[in-house]
C-alpha cells in the first residue's frame, strides 16, 4: 500500500508543473482512483473567512457554499482536524481536510473515499498537503483563485494594499505570526508586514491617514519603503528614516502614517520596536497582560523629513523588551480599541486583550483567534465599521514543541 501511495502522490507531483490553475482537484480526483478516491473538490475561504467556496468544476457540477461556522467543513478549516461524518447512501464517506499554505489556511479539501481507517486518513492527510502546495503555486498565474474568494468588488486602495501585504499568517518552531485586518474591501491605510531574515523576525503595522486612494497610496509607499531599506540590509533606524522621506517628498506634511516598527530575535527573544505615533504593544504573559510597552514616540512617518532626503540627524529612539517562551505580543490599530458601540461606549483595550487571552486559554489557533476577534468588533458596532481594525499577534516559543497544525 506505501508503495501505491507513493506512485500516486508521484504522479500528481509530475503532473502539477503544467497544471492549469484551478484544475487541482481534478488530477488528484483522477490519479488517486487506485486509492479509492472517488471525488475531489477544493474550497477556498472567502476573504471574510464566513463561507467556503467551491472552485469550479470541469464538470459544470454547482457544488453549494458551505459556511465556515455550521458545517463540517468549516470545522476542519476551524480546528484545522480531519473530519468526516457518517457514509452516504452508497456507503462512501465525504472527508474533510484543511488546505494549507505552511501554517496559512486557505480552505478544506473534500475526498469521497471508500474507508475512513487509519492508513486512508494518513494518504489523505499527504494529498491535502500535495494540494495546498499546489494551488499556491498556481495562484501567482492567474486571477481564478481571487475571484473564489472575492464576495464583491474590492476598492481600488483596498486591491493595492492587499497586493503589498505578507499572507495572513507564518509560523516555525520558533514563533507564530498572525494578522488581521478589516474591512476587506474598503480597507483605506491601515496595512502590516513581516519577515523573517535569518534569527530575526522582522514586524511592522501601520496606519495611514485617512480612508481615500492616498490613504492606500501613502500604507504601499510605506510597506515599500520599509522592505527596499531591509532587503538592502538597513536596521529598523534606517527603515523609519527612509519610510518618512518617501512619505514626506511624495505627500508633503499634510498626510502621515501612524507605525510600529519591530524586531523579535526568535533565538534570544529580544524584542526591539521603534514607535512612530502609533498605540503601544501589549505583552501577554501566563495568559495576563504584564505591560503595555508605552515608549516615547516618535513622531508619525511623513512628519520628519523635509522631504529633501532621509533624516539621520536624531536616531529615532529604539526600546527593547526581553521575552519569555510563550509571550504574546499584540499588535493593533486604534480602529480596534476604538471601535463605538450604539450607546457609546468603546470596545476598549482591556475588552481586546480579554478577548485574546481567553481564547488562547482555550486552545484555539491563533488565526482563529483573529478571525473570531474580527467579528467581534464588527458586531460590538452592529456590523458597521467605523474605521479600519488591525491586528498582529505574535508568539515567542523557542521550547514549546507543537502538534501538527496546532498554529
Amino acid at each position: 500500500m506505501d508503495r501505491l501511495v507513493g506512485e500516486v502522490l508521484s504522479r500528481v507531483l509530475a503532473r502539477s508543473h503544467l497544471l492549469r490553475p484551478g484544475f487541482t482537484a481534478e488530477i488528484i480526483s483522477d490519479e488517486a482512483r487506485p486509492l479509492g478516491v472517488r471525488d475531489a473538490t477544493v474550497y477556498l475561504a472567502d476573504l471574510e473567512q464566513e463561507n467556503l467556496r467551491s472552485m469550479p468544476r470541469v464538470d459544470g457540477r454547482i457544488v453549494p457554499t458551505l459556511g465556515i461556522d455550521s458545517t463540517l467543513a468549516g470545522r476542519s478549516y476551524r480546528a484545522l482536524e480531519i473530519e468526516y461524518g457518517p457514509p452516504d447512501e452508497d456507503g462512501l464517506y465525504h472527508v474533510w481536510l484543511p488546505l494549507m499554505d505552511g501554517s496559512e489556511r486557505m480552505g478544506v479539501l473534500e475526498l469521497v473515499v471508500e474507508d475512513t481507517d487509519e492508513e486512508t486518513l494518513n494518504w489523505c492527510r499527504a494529498l491535502a498537503s500535495l494540494a495546498g502546495l499546489m494551488i499556491v503555486s498556481k495562484s501567482h498565474y492567474s486571477d481564478v483563485h481571487a475571484q473564489v474568494r472575492r464576495s464583491q468588488r474590492m476598492a481600488l486602495q483596498a486591491e493595492m494594499v492587499w497586493a503589498f501585504m505578507a499572507p495572513p499568517m507564518f509560523a516555525t518552531d520558533d514563533f507564530v505570526v498572525a494578522c488581521a485586518l478589516r474591512p476587506i474591501y474598503g480597507v483605506g491605510g491601515d496595512a502590516y508586514d513581516y519577515s523573517l531574515l535569518g534569527d530575526h523576525l522582522h514586524i511592522m503595522i501601520l496606519d495611514a491617514v485617512g480612508h481615500d486612494l492616498a490613504s492606500g497610496l501613502i500604507a504601499s509607499v510605506a510597506l515599500a519603503s520599509c522592505r527596499n531599506t531591509r532587503r538592502a540590509g538597513g536596521d529598523l533606524g534606517a527603515m523609519v528614516a527612509y519610510a518618512d522621506h518617501a512619505i514626506a517628498s511624495q505627500f508633503g506634511r499634510s498626510r502621515f502614517a501612524t507605525a510600529l516598527l519591530c524586531d523579535l530575535d526568535v533565538e534570544t527573544g529580544l524584542f526591539s520596536w521603534i514607535p512612530c505615533g502609533h498605540p503601544p504593544p501589549l505583552l501577554i504573559r501566563e495568559n495576563e497582560v504584564v505591560k503595555e510597552l508605552f515608549r516615547r514616540p516618535r513622531l508619525p512617518l511623513g512628519l520628519v523629513s523635509d522631504g529633501e532626503g532621509p533624516s539621520f540627524d536624531e536616531s529615532p529612539p529604539l526600546y527593547t523588551e526581553q521575552l519569555q517562551p510563550r509571550d504574546r505580543l499584540l499588535l493593533y490599530t486604534d480602529g480596534v480599541v476604538e471601535a463605538r458601540a450604539a450607546d457609546g461606549s468603546l470596545f476598549g483595550v482591556r475588552r481586546l486583550s480579554d478577548f485574546i487571552i481567553r481564547h488562547s486559554a482555550a486552545g484555539i489557533p491563533a488565526m482563529e483567534t483573529l478571525r473570531r476577534l474580527n467579528r467581534a468588533v464588527i458586531d460590538f458596532q452592529h456590523g458597521r465599521l467605523g474605521d479600519d481594525a488591525t491586528t498582529v499577534l505574535v508568539q515567542w516559543r523557542p521550547e514549546d514543541l507543537r502538534p501538527k497544525f496546532e498554529f
